[in-house]
């Protein structure tokens, strides 16, 4: 089970538009990283017919006041999926994250066309959903163009500045070791105890590559369930004082990180539990030009409390390491500046003008030890300049 960190009051209410289940919603499911849902949930968006030519005619829509529970499950979990993965098959009805929730979390009446929608999406969810992609086919040359926001290409093409990033250089580096050396003995005893956690067999980790013209392997109801629980456990935790219109702000940044990372190119490493086979934990790579880059990392209660990301973190140090031609790690910006200190106690400096530093000229690497891909260069150059946002 995912439990939900909500402690008491855990119902709301919203207003939503309920219309005709013929059209298609004018609000796609494009949410973006640092997008929340609004505390008020009265929808402004109405139903278009679909492929109708020239001027579009809006529908009438009914109005509805929802009863929401914000309480978490594997059940509602699967149910959220279900409804994304029809957005990703094409289906125009299920493009509004509001609606998926009023028929998830609300009290809609069984036979309500959101509720039908809803259950529809689960009747047509593969049995192996847990583990089978269901995202976009992305080409490569896609994939490459939507991870330079992320990268923060803005900033390394002249466009504009981006938060300063949490780098590690490696270049005069031969072994692991020596970085762990120069660590305070806290972080060495923290690392020893990840990479023996992970000697001693409590989790697995495998290596998932993204290829072009594929469905992200990431892009499954496992990993899904990582970044649920990752969002919800940060961004609504009542004991920070988090109340329900987080829980629901945490499932709309858990579908649009979701949706982000699946649209990207790199490399998954995924963590399991050895006994269960449960995913516990996604860290999403990429490699270029001379640095590679910690993109994402998502994981469940268990895998917070088992070191993993400390785990995550020696690993792709190491790799970067003993890989040729690398000589930054780079670990990305940083949420709070909690975050950002214990970046700094490993080692990772935070850079204001850190494309001095960290070298992302050049093409994507695939496989950490491959062949760089080339072909690209050229026009990935341009789009970092004409699409280069963070």
């Amino acid at each position: 089970m995912v439990p939900s960190v909500m402690t008491g009051t855990r119902r709301f209410l919203i207003a939503i538009l309920l219309p005709p289940l013929a059209g298609a919603f004018v609000t796609h499911l494009n949410w973006s990283p640092g997008r929340v849902l609004p505390t008020s949930f009265e929808a402004s968006s109405s139903y278009l017919k679909p492929k109708i030519p020239g001027p579009t005619t809006v529908l009438q829509s009914q109005r509805l006041t929802v009863e929401v529970d914000a309480s978490l499950d594997d059940e509602k979990v699967r149910a959220l999926f279900a409804w994304i993965a029809r957005a990703y098959a094409g289906e125009y009805e299920y493009n509004n994250l509001m609606l998926a929730i009023a028929a998830i979390f609300g009290n809609l009446p069984p036979d309500s066309e959101p509720v039908l929608l809803a259950e529809k999406a689960l009747k047509l969810l593969p049995e192996d959903a847990e583990e089978t992609p269901c995202g976009e086919p992305f080409s490569l040359y896609e994939r490459e163009s939507n991870s330079l926001g992320a990268m923060g290409a803005a900033q390394w093409s002249g466009r504009w500045k981006t938060r300063p990033h949490a780098l590690l250089q490696i270049q005069n580096l031969t072994h692991v070791d020596e970085w762990i050396k120069g660590l305070p003995r806290g972080c060495r005893r923290t690392l020893k105890r990840a990479v023996a956690l992970e000697e001693g067999g409590n989790f697995t980790v495998r290596t998932l590559p993204i290829y072009g013209n594929q469905p992200a392997p990431h892009s499954c109801l496992a990993h899904f369930r990582c970044v649920v629980a990752h969002e919800v456990r940060l961004l609504a935790n009542a004991r920070d004082g988090a109340d329900v219109s987080d829980f629901f702000s945490a499932l709309g940044e858990a579908v649009g990180r979701y949706m982000g990372t699946t649209r990207m190119a790199g490399e998954i490493r995924e963590y399991s539990n050895s006994t269960t086979g449960k995913v516990i934990a996604v860290a999403h790579e990429v490699r270029k030009g001379r640095t590679t880059r910690g993109q994402w990392f998502y994981c469940t209660d268990e895998a917070a409390k088992n070191y993993i990301w400390f785990h995550s973190v020696y690993d792709l140090v190491r790799r970067s390491i003993e890989a040729d031609g690398v000589d930054v790690v780079d670990l990305g910006p940083s949420g709070s500046d909690a975050f950002s200190e214990l970046k700094e106690r490993y080692g990772f400096l935070s850079v204001d003008d850190w494309p001095a530093v960290a070298d992302y000229e050049g093409p994507f690497w695939y496989n950490q030890t491959g062949t760089p891909k080339k072909g690209l260069t050229g026009l990935a150059s341009f789009l970092e300049r004409q699409l280069g946002i963070d």
